[in-house]
């Protein structure tokens, strides 16, 4: 290839360009880079909190520093907390989107400075106003990232008491990285996979079913979605999601021996039993509202089937059975399930929706198991195959995985009566690719090891953690019942002590309770991220039943 070839012109322009982007790219990080700040240079924001409120601030240049305003307004009760900067870097402003994506949820906060004042919005008030990951949706993803620019604008503006515009154009807004103490409040020892006991298990899975068992109204219902820093009951109601959260509660009933979460259990369950079955054709289903959906059915029969299997109510073996027939009824001749049914026209609607074909299998298993119908039986072993084989199948459908936390728990159930080979090969597998997925030490700078996630933008969600947990414990059990090799099961062992682990350090037990209103009202609850506050119910519950099979497998382990 001669030099002046077109080729090798292109060899070159392509080197440069490469060395210049490099260039570029380095200097850009360098740029915006933290740069850490010498204890001599370094400010804390002291604040006292009251009822989830900064009633004080005073910014000082040693943790030991008095100032009148904070010494005041702890007289009168209240908690001092100390964020130490210890950090600091600029922000490009201009771009909003850039702007959003340039604070690391809930270790950087901001500094601004307008005509020689300065002023500090921290990490723990954009985490009492619900701030980060709330700047950027997400598309289809359903999950938002950065933080909110102007709410974080607002708050500056505040503190100095100057218009948005005139911050935009004048101030000077640098991050903040910060280190948070609380001299009353030392923090708790750091749960770790190697430090994981039983005990913190059942006392975490407790806690979690107390949660729930305060929030049931007279009427039985959950208060479903709350704010933990106002608490404040939001919008909207979802009946899988309370039979999930019965189903739990008669687990750690059960646990527990505990009356106050076998009433709760009862209470939650009569309002699926005596005020929402109703005919479905031929058969009884759970009415969730304008549409009826196998989901609803499928967890009340779980649910059903865990009161009278655990001795709470032997009666609801009965709505149990009629659930089950409804849940046959739903099943085509392949094994799928249709996920509406129609009551108009008295007729199965065949669209698939995510995880009701799993819900139904495993609800399948439970009532056979329960009662000893062999229809029960043949379904659940027909909507098993269909889930790991039909259901999923094309093109490198061996090398991703959708979520299947039902449907290895349905592997599980099924094992001794009906077990599938394939089935554990498929959920040994989507364990095996999650670990490559899963966060270990020094992984990212949030105290995320044990959690799951492929980018470094958004904050890992615990919800999917604990679901997965669920999954990870029943394909446990499954693999050790089928003797597979003792280094797969090993690596998913640890794998589940990691996961289980950051479920108990992320639980409200009681959490940055300076930031709450009401830290009793939500102690115990399981957060949807460590900046996301808002307390679903099935939160508590995927967490909550994860760790009791844990503690269940750990009996069988011991006999």
């Amino acid at each position: 290839m001669s030099s002046g070839s077109p080729a090798s012109k292109l060899a070159r322009a392509l080197a440069v360009y490469a060395i210049a982007l490099a260039a570029v790219c380095a200097a850009v990080v360098s740029a915006v880079s933290l740069r850490p700040l010498s204890g001599g240079r370094r400010e804390i924001v002291a604040t006292v909190w009251r009822g989830g409120q900064a009633v004080a601030r005073a910014v000082v240049g040693s943790p030991g520093e008095s100032a009148p305003p904070l010494d005041e307004a702890l007289r009168q009760g209240g908690e001092l907390v100390l964020e130490e900067i210890v950090a600091d870097a600029p922000i490009v402003t201009g771009v909003e989107a850039v702007f959003a994506m340039s604070l690391v949820p809930a270790r950087d906060g901001v500094r601004v400075t307008l005509d020689g004042r300065v002023a500090y919005v921290t990490p723990d008030d954009l985490l009492s106003a619900q701030a980060y990951d709330k700047g950027i949706q997400l598309g289809g993803l359903g999950v938002s990232t950065g933080v909110d620019v102007q709410l974080v604008l607002a708050l500056l503006a505040d503190r100095l008491h100057a218009p948005v515009p005139v911050l935009r154009e004048r101030a000077s807004i640098r991050r903040v990285r910060v280190e948070r103490t609380r001299p009353s409040s030392p923090p708790p020892p750091r749960v770790t996979a190697e430090s994981l006991t039983n005990e913190i298990v059942r006392a975490s899975a407790l806690d979690l079913a107390r949660y729930l068992a305060r929030g049931l109204n007279d009427k039985g219902r959950f208060r479903y979605l709350v704010d933990a820093p106002t608490n404040r009951a939001l919008s909207g109601y979802d009946w899988p999601r309370h039979a999930g959260a019965t189903y739990f509660l008669a687990q750690a009933a059960a646990l527990s021996g505990d009356a106050a979460l076998r009433a709760a259990a009862l209470h939650a369950a009569s309002v699926l039993r005596d005020q929402s079955l109703i005919a479905c054709g031929d058969a009884t289903c759970v009415d969730s509202g304008s549409t009826i959906e196998i989901g609803s059915s499928a967890l009340a029969a779980i649910a059903f089937v865990e009161i009278a299997r655990t001795g709470i109510d032997p009666s609801y073996a009965e709505p149990a059975r009629a659930l089950a027939g409804f849940l046959r009824a739903q099943q085509r001749a392949d094994g799928e399930f249709m996920h509406y049914f129609d009551r108009k026209s008295r007729k199965p609607v065949d669209v698939q929706l995510l995880y009701f074909s799993g819900e139904a299998t495993l609800a399948l298993s439970r009532v056979h198991a329960l009662l000893g119908d062999p229809r029960d039986l043949d379904g659940a072993r027909r909507g098993l195959a269909h889930l790991v084989g039909p259901a999923w199948s094309f093109f490198g459908s061996r090398y991703y995985f959708g979520e299947e936390h039902w449907t290895c728990q349905a592997v599980d159930d099924l094992w001794r009566r009906a077990p599938d080979p394939a089935a554990l090969d498929f959920c040994l597998r989507w364990h095996a690719y999650g670990r490559r997925l899963q966060h270990t030490a020094g992984d990212s700078p949030h105290d995320s090891e044990g959690a799951y996630s492929a980018d470094p933008v958004v904050t890992p969600r615990l919800t999917p953690v604990a679901s997965r947990c669920e999954a990870g414990i029943a394909t446990l059990a499954a693999g050790r019942a089928a003797g597979t090799d003792p280094g797969e099961l090993r690596a998913l062992d640890q794998q589940l002590r990691r996961s289980l682990a950051l479920l108990v350090r992320k639980q409200f037990r009681p959490g940055p309770s300076h930031l709450f209103a009401d830290p009793a009202a939500v102690y115990g609850a399981m957060p949807g991220s460590e900046v996301d506050w808002q307390l679903r119910i099935d939160y508590a519950q995927h967490a909550g039943s994860a760790m009791i099979r844990w503690l269940d497998l750990s009996d069988e382990r011991a006999r």
